[in-house]
């Protein structure tokens, strides 16, 4: 009989993930039962579920548990480790858990039946109850702890995902019915609403901390924006204005009353207002052309003339980069990695553009060289006693803005590729669009983005596991736009993007790009996929998170592309010898790349039945679940046994 041989657990600050793995497939086994127990109360808590046996329909998304409706993979997300997803509340960090894993199945000689759980509710679902009995001996994984801070970082990542039943049962969505964009936008904004709360998880209140230490500390705050319209961080800002300096970009375009085009639509308002505060202490760094972005989102604390902390990453300070966008922040409370960004604020500021008449005009303008020439080259330091590289890199860096499309990869992008062909294990991705990717990346000069440089990679390693989600369709390899009477008729459903990039010859190589349930599939329901432009708007690259040698995480504003480097102002830092801080990265990473997986795939699979002429089939108003023990077949076979194949067990 086969049974469970180990298991794993891996966290952050918001989600944990867990790996397991069998000797074999184990009889009339239909699931897992897993159960948190909290260390230091004793507490033990079945891991909630949603998804009902096929014979099942759940279709009111009513909480069950585990020991009803078991987990038929080798891998789960604990999505209510500090969130409910029937409720808003939250559970303060720094508490330790681990967790329980247990095969449960049919009925058979020897085997003891599940007991009854006081948290399953077996009126609220359709169908005949299926009873589980144990089926072979549990496994505990290690002990986590979860909390946001590796040394002098803190890092900490939003809930910003909007495809899910959760916002829908929050929205109180009809059914057949997607949520209502502009009420989501609403309840986003709402400083007030515990939606927003949930949303934006610890990253509001990580920034909050910078500003409430400068005032605790009397210290000064130098930030660089890109886009500014949440009304919360504004009055964070207007209300630390005394402590405040603020390099304000370009962001957002549209067409006047004549239809000219003019920009900065997203921050003038606030711009005018701001200017009003802050005087000469506000430097307007405009933009307005299509060439370059500002893409900055980072600030800097001063305390008594000395940089001592500075907050970055990919969240833009809008409510979309907030709640309705995955990002992420880290705030390094270390002065030789703060100087390094006041130093580059400085250098930006020292980089005055031409500001037009009117200041929404048109115009041409262009980091100067010596911006450029300063950027060229990486600014490190070493933390917590030499045993962290950390490599600080700000855009543009090259001489010229050149080509998108050169084949001369900028500094910055080189050393990353050079750290991702140097990879031993695995690889992972979260992007927005770092450009357009070919599906038929050959060479090793091939490469324009990282995500142009994992597929590379994989071709020459075919063990090397790479996994990544990607926002923009237009940026998942071999992209092509559709016919242009793919969607003619504007009744008809249209054709899904491609969803799905797994090229041959790496069969570790799993890329997909974010979607969402578009029709009613089982007992899901439409969702909203975004509220605004990005979906997936982290810019993230983790290498080798288990290894202690040869961890390292990227993430920043770049966008990981050649254009970020070329044209745009931008901050990345590569961090190299934190396994605790690559692998909570590497944990977000997985929790986006699974949501989006299966949603992925379903999107894939309608596209081709359409391209075929073929109506896609759809069961509704039932559960996934598998009523026999097939459902482990997938994970023995090719020589993999019992969820083996997983970089986070094998």
């Amino acid at each position: 009989m086969a049974k469970l041989l180990e298991a794993k657990a891996y966290c952050n600050s918001e989600v944990a993930y867990l790996a397991w793995k069998a000797d074999g497939k184990i009889d009339d086994c239909l699931g897992f039962m897993i159960t948190r127990i909290h260390l230091d109360t004793g507490e033990r808590r079945l891991l909630p579920t949603w998804v009902a046996f096929k014979t099942q329909s759940n279709a009111n998304w009513e909480e069950q548990d585990t020991s009803v409706w078991p987990v038929q993979k080798f891998s789960w997300r604990d999505l209510t480790l500090r969130r409910s997803r029937d409720t808003t509340t939250t559970r303060p960090t720094d508490f330790r858990v681990k967790y329980e894993i247990v095969p449960v199945g049919k009925k058979a000689p020897g085997r003891v039946a599940v007991p009854a759980s006081p948290l399953a509710q077996p009126g609220k679902y359709q169908g005949t109850p299926i009873p589980l009995y144990f089926c072979g001996p549990a496994v505990e994984t290690n002990e986590i702890t979860v909390g946001g801070a590796y040394g002098d970082i803190a890092a900490t990542f939003t809930n910003g995902i909007l495809s899910t039943q959760f916002l829908r049962k929050q929205m109180k969505t009809p059914d057949g019915q997607a949520p209502n964009k502009n009420e989501v936008k609403k309840r986003m904004a709402d400083p007030a609403d515990p939606l927003r709360a949930y949303l934006t998880g610890d990253v509001l209140p990580y920034l909050k901390t910078l500003f409430e230490r400068a005032e605790a500390e009397d210290g000064t705050i130098y930030a660089a924006l890109y886009e500014l319209d949440d009304d919360e961080l504004i009055g964070l800002l207007t209300d630390n204005a005394a402590r405040l300096n603020l390099i304000l970009s370009t962001a957002g375009s549209g067409k006047d009353a004549d239809k000219k085009p003019i920009w900065d639509t997203t921050n003038h308002d606030v711009r005018i207002a701001l200017r009003k505060l802050l005087k000469t202490r506000l430097q307007d760094r405009m933009f307005n052309n299509t060439g370059h972005i500002g893409h900055n989102k980072f600030a800097v604390l001063v305390v008594k003339d000395k940089p001592v902390a500075v907050w970055t990453g990919s969240t833009n300070w809008t409510s979309t980069g907030l709640c309705g966008q995955t990002n992420n922040t880290m705030i390094l409370n270390t002065p030789k990695v703060a100087k390094i960004y006041f130093d580059y604020w400085q250098r930006l500021h020292g980089d005055k553009l031409p500001v037009p008449k009117p200041i929404q005009a048109p115009n041409n303008t262009n980091q100067g060289a010596a911006l450029r020439a300063a950027n060229a080259k990486p600014y490190p330091a070493s933390l917590d006693g030499d045993k962290t590289d950390l490599q600080a890199w700000y855009s543009p860096n090259t001489k010229t803005t050149g080509s998108a499309k050169t084949r001369t990869a900028p500094p910055d992008l080189q050393v990353v590729f050079e750290a991702m062909q140097n990879a031993r294990q695995a690889i992972f991705f979260l992007a927005f669009n770092p450009g357009r990717t070919a599906a038929d990346v050959e060479t090793e000069d091939d490469v324009n983005t990282v995500v142009a440089a994992a597929v590379n990679i994989a071709r020459f390693k075919p063990d090397m596991m790479v996994m990544g989600a990607i926002s923009d369709p237009t940026a998942l390899p071999g992209y092509t736009a559709p016919p242009k009477d793919a969607n003619k008729d504007k009744k008809a459903p249209k054709i899904p993007l491609p969803a799905i990039f797994s090229p041959p010859g790496a069969p570790q190589v799993l890329m997909i790009r974010a979607a969402a349930i578009s029709d009613m599939i089982g007992d899901l329901q439409k969702e909203l996929l975004t509220a605004g432009t990005a979906i997936i708007h982290d810019k993230i690259v983790v290498i080798d998170p288990l290894s202690e040698a040869d961890c390292m995480v990227v993430m920043g504003s770049h966008n990981l592309g050649f254009k970020a480097s070329y044209a745009n102002d931008e901050n990345m830092l590569i961090i190299r010898g934190i396994r605790a801080l690559a692998i909570a990265y590497a944990v977000h990473v997985m929790d986006v790349y699974d949501h989006y997986r299966f949603r992925a795939i379903e999107a894939q699979n309608t596209r081709e039945a359409m391209l075929a002429g073929k109506t896609p089939k759809r069961e509704t108003h039932k559960g996934f679940l598998l009523t026999d023990d097939s459902w482990q077949d997938p994970y023995n076979k090719d020589g993999q046994v019992g969820g083996n194949q997983n970089y986070f067990i094998r």
